[in-house]
């Protein structure tokens, strides 16, 4: 499930988690596993801490290195899966589950699925499940005081649909990082 920028939704029947700055990552277990972005590199190799995940478990996730601050570290991240710092500890910051026990899950809504991931228990040294929220308002007032790169709200009673843009994201204009985005996005468009 891809993201689509936007304001945060005020109305309606929202679940809020907070934006993750690292790499998008599709994670599976069956007997073996493998980890890749969601244009497809494959990035098992790179993320060994990953193969204790539980078996028969397909989720998504971000990929996340920390600061000594606590705090999501983008160039941290970088040394580690792009120049090959293993020193680095990574986490998987893990968001919505797509297989469980083997069976997709995908056609489930957002609630049932999150149920699902949450009774999973994912919490380990490499990997963690984010936290949701009811209140986007108050996430959102949150996530600009501590410096995050912002919100993704998601329909709870929407199916995880790959490659389409159901997801709302609304990013923090104060994040160190968006400045970088928007130049990017301009010289796309020239």
């Amino acid at each position: 499930m891809l993201l689509r920028s936007a304001r945060l939704p005020t109305s309606g029947d929202y679940a809020f988690e907070p934006k993750w700055d690292g790499f998008r990552c599709l994670v599976s277990r069956n007997g073996r596993l493998r980890a890749r972005s969601r244009r497809g590199w494959d990035m098992t190799s790179l993320v060994p801490e990953l193969a204790d995940l539980p078996d028969g478990i397909a989720v998504d996730g971000e990929l996340v290195a920390f600061g000594d601050d606590g705090l999501p570290s983008f160039p941290r991240l970088c040394d580690r899966m792009l120049h090959g710092k293993r020193r680095i500890d990574v986490m998987l910051i893990v968001f919505d589950l797509l297989a469980v026990d083997g069976r997709d899950v995908t056609r489930r809504p957002y609630w049932e699925r999150r149920q699902l991931l949450e009774d999973l228990e994912l919490d380990g040294d490499a990997w963690a499940t984010s936290p949701v929220y009811e209140d986007g308002e108050a996430l959102w007032a949150k996530v600009c005081q501590l410096g995050l790169e912002g919100v993704v709200a998601k329909k709870r009673s929407g199916h995880y649909l790959p490659g389409r843009r159901g997801w709302i994201k609304t990013k923090n204009r104060e994040y160190w990082r968006y400045p970088f985005e928007v130049e990017a996005a301009r010289r796309r468009l020239l």
